[in-house]
């Protein structure tokens, strides 16, 4: 976890240095589904919404929030918050980019700590233009969630993932 928040102040900080006079504001709106692997896992259903700072041609950073239908093995719903950072590879009609989400999750059954925790993702995706500014996406990644059950396990190995991981699939569409 060290090393994701390092790479995003990394990526957050080099984004800066290349910034534009032009900046501006986008909101995006997606629909994902994350198919849980493993012993643990749940698998879920997100609707979110994101609020980007766009830095420069190639790089935004942003918040969101969103609300997720899981398949019930911990909780039913869940409410996660994130900053992301979005990175494009080049400038195009159809541009792709990587895409980084780090945040908390919040459950409808439990208290803060109690349940859900930490999370991250990791994403390539591409823009698809539509009309003027507005672009349909894709992306596809792996989510990383952090939960309450893993404190209990007396877990020696640095092999053993003490997250619930799974591939992580959205489409949206930027207005």
């Amino acid at each position: 976890m060290k090393r994701s928040l390092l790479l995003f102040t990394a990526l957050v900080f080099w984004s800066c240095l290349f910034a534009q006079q032009q900046k501006e504001f986008v909101m995006s709106a997606e629909l994902g589904f994350v198919k849980g692997v493993g012993d643990a896992r749940h698998n879920y259903g997100i609707a979110a919404f994101n609020y980007d700072y766009i830095i420069s041609d190639f790089s935004t950073i942003g918040v969101g929030g969103g609300i997720g239908l899981t398949d019930g093995t911990y909780d039913r719903l869940i409410f996660p918050l994130y900053a992301r950072l979005k990175f494009y590879f080049l400038k195009a009609k159809v541009s792709p980019y990587f895409l980084m989400n780090i945040g908390y999750t919040f459950s409808s059954g439990h208290k803060p700590g109690e349940a859900f925790g930490v999370s991250f993702g990791t994403y390539i995706g591409a823009d698809f233009p539509l009309f003027g500014k507005n672009n349909f996406f894709a992306v596809l990644g792996s989510s990383y969630q952090g939960h309450e059950l893993f404190k209990n396990l007396n877990i020696n190995s640095k092999f053993i993932n003490k997250f619930l991981w799974g591939p992580d699939i959205r489409i949206g569409y930027r207005f």
